[in-house]
Formats: structure tokens, sequence, C-alpha cells
């Protein structure tokens, strides 16, 4: 068969590297890169000019991504252990801390007798025991975070300075919109990546040299064909054919996979089907800029406080009632182990407060958006493949990583012949 593939993120990727064997597969990049999220930067300049460093997909584990992983062991990827932990530094009130513990936890030896930071302590203890069972005994779907929050009668200091920051982090938008996040998706996730334990959780990696070699992989065993600046404006389906435009013309295939976002999805379609309205017409997404840099001034006062993530809250802020989406600090040299004269960050959303001299790139990313209604649509997906020679594939799917785009990229490929 004849299969375009639009969109070459890490869902788009895995369709048409799967599909390439046993059909004739044309993928479409709207960008000047394949990739999506998956984008490895390469130091320009200065004592390390030539380090790559991932911004966008950085780390997986073995227990939560197993299709990632069977992916990149059919590609001979090289992987290596990371060093995960969470950190938080409140400007407002001075506070700052690590999950490593007990030097990072208790970096500023003040919260030793601090009785706000000991009750956020015994209330992560006691709360992330019934949130394990909360799993079992199944929440109703339509609570919010924030009600789920309230049932467990917490000090405020549990949601500002943990819970709150913690999934904004995870799912990169604004603290104030996490307290809207639907509590049965939050508690299933926090449970499947053991956030809930203090001890045994997974072992985190990431792909040697980065991430951008497992894309080098599939572009060199690739038969067909791979075309970047090729965004497609429209979909058309007939009986027996599916034909692209882009800014080139028409092409017509005997089917299609598209691997967009949602709404692009959605958007594409020249003439959606009342259930495909129904799946993609409600997908909302969320920007985030991420700046690679070399600015310290956001990290922790006490480097034992640097976390692999850290959170920022601002003075002219709180979590619960923020003026602007709480930034987030990856440090790149420990979650990738770069062996580099100076330290490398990754943030979002905090571009005012880095040093213009030491930013080395700006990158904007997209996120899908998850409410209620988000999760609706999300369980009509699966039924839309097939028909109208039309199959789907995207983090959307799942709960927007990388693993959730693999996957729904195997069931579309599966569907069409092709297995992982």
């Amino acid at each position: 068969m004849k299969i375009a593939v639009v969109g070459s993120g890490a869902a788009g990727l895995t369709a048409a590297h799967l599909l390439d064997p046993v059909h004739q597969v044309t993928l479409f990049e709207k960008a000047d890169r394949f990739g999506g999220h998956t984008h490895t930067v390469f130091i320009p300049e200065g004592p390390d000019a030539g380090t790559p460093v991932d911004t966008g997909f950085i780390v997986f584990n073995q227990k939560n991504y197993p299709l990632l992983c069977r992916l990149f062991e059919r590609l001979g990827v090289a992987t290596e252990s990371s060093d995960m932990a969470f950190g938080l530094t409140d400007r407002h009130s001075g506070l700052e801390y690590c999950s490593d513990f007990p030097k990072g936890l208790f970096a500023q030896k003040r919260n030793l007798l601090n009785p706000a930071f000991l009750r956020m302590i015994a209330d992560i203890l006691r709360i992330n025991k019934k949130a394990k069972a909360a799993i079992l005994s199944a929440y109703p779907e339509a609570i919010t975070l924030r009600e789920w929050i309230q049932l467990q009668k917490p000090g405020r200091e549990f949601s500002d300075w943990y819970l709150l920051p913690m999934g904004a982090a995870i799912w990169s938008m604004p603290a104030s919109e996490m307290q809207r996040f639907p509590a049965a998706m939050f508690l299933r996730f926090f449970e499947n990546h053991g956030l809930w334990d203090l001890k045994n959780r997974p072992q985190w990696r990431f792909v040697t040299g980065g991430s951008q070699s497992y894309i080098k992989k599939i572009q060199s065993a690739f038969r067909g064909e791979m075309r970047l600046s090729a965004g497609v404006i429209r979909i058309r389906r007939s009986e027996n054919k599916v034909t692209v435009r882009t800014d080139k013309g028409l092409e017509d295939f005997d089917a299609v996979v598209l691997a967009a976002h949602a709404d692009e999805t959605f958007a594409m379609l020249e003439d959606p089907s009342e259930e495909e309205r129904k799946a993609l017409a409600d997908w909302k997404y969320t920007q985030n800029e991420a700046i690679l840099h070399w600015d310290e001034m956001l990290m922790p006062n006490r480097r034992s406080a640097w976390a692999s993530w850290n959170c920022h809250i601002f003075a002219s802020e709180t979590v619960s009632q923020p003026a602007q989406p709480v930034a987030l600090t990856y440090w790149m040299n420990r979650l990738q182990k770069l062996k580099t004269k100076r330290d490398y960050f990754v943030t979002l959303n905090a571009a005012d407060q880095i040093d213009p001299r030491k930013i080395i790139r700006k990158i904007n990313y997209t996120h899908p958006h998850y409410d209620f209604a988000a999760l609706a649509s999300q369980k009509k997906l699966p039924s839309l493949n097939g028909k109208r020679n039309t199959y789907f594939c995207g983090s959307y799917f799942g709960n927007g990583f990388h693993e959730d785009a693999v996957r729904s990229a195997v069931q579309a490929a599966d569907l069409l012949g092709a297995k992982l």
C-alpha cells in the first residue's frame, strides 16, 4: 500500500518506521527538522562546544515505557541511567529543598525546626499512603485534583510546595490549572510511576548522545521518503483513496496515518465524520517556551538543593493563585551526566529571569491540555482507526508522553499489518 504519515514526532516516526518494511511510505513534516519533542541541541560555542543536550524528550524508564524500550532495542539505541530528583525554590518564603534525603531535603538546616515544612513532610507520608488506597477504591472520574486534595485535609504547604508544583512540572502546565486536573488520571499516573513511593522508584534513563540518536537510526534505515517543510493543509477521503494536499500540490495515497496533535489533525480533515468530530474537536493545547542556557541564578542558593527538576515560585505569586505559570528548570548535567565545564539548564516559562547573554536556544513546545472534556474525547479515539482509510496516533491517546505516542503508533501500524 501507498501510505502517507503526517507528523514526525514520536508517533509519526514510530509509525513510519514500522510501516516502511511492508508498505510504500511517505512521511510529511511541516517543520524544518524531524522529531517533534525529540530535540537535541548541540552547544554551539564556548568551552563545551559540540556537547549534545536534550530540550524536550529527556528521560524514560523500563517499567512505564516498555514499547519505547522495545523500539530502542530494535534500533540498537544506547541508553544510560539518569539521576532523578524533584526540588522547589519559593522566592516568597525563601524555602528551598530537593527530594534527596537527607542532604537535599534539609539543605536549609532551619527546616529541621520549621513547622510548616515538617507539616508538609508529614502530609506527604500520610497522603501518599491514602493515595495508593484511593487507586483501589476508584474515586469518581468527575472529581478534580483540588477537590481530592481538600478531601485529604492537608496543610497548604502540601499543595503549594509539593503536589501542585510536581504535577505542573510533569504536565508542563500552570499550577492553577493543575487544580482542575482530573484527579483519577493524576492518581493513576502517580501510582503507575511509583511517585507515591518514597523507595523503589523506577530507574530513569536517557539516550546516550542525546535523543536525536534514535531519530538518526530511523532515518538511516528508512526506505521510503521523508519530507521536511512539507506541511499538510488538507486531507480528502474518498472510497478508494486519500488525497493529501500540501503547498506543493495534491498527492493520492491508499491510506493516511495522522500523527499530528489532535487539534491540528482535526483541522486537516476536509470532511470529518461526526465520530471524528466528537473525538478530536474538543482538544486544547498549551504552549511552553523552553530555554537552553547556562545561567545559575534560577537555581537554589544552596547547591545541595539542586535537583533534576527544579520548580520556582517567584515572590509575586503563590502556587494556588499564580501570577504566571510555575517555572521549571531541568538541570541537564544531572539528568544526562554531562561532563562539561559549565552547568546547563532547560527552563520553562521564566524567560525574563534568565541573563540573555547566557541563553543558547529558545524552543516552543506544545502539550495536550487535559480536562474532563479531553478524557471523554480520549475514550472515543481507538474506534476511529481504520475507517475511511484513516488512522490516528499521538501522545494525546494517553498521558501525553513519549510512551503514549509510541503505543498509539504501534496500534495503528498493527492494523496496517506491521508490528514492533
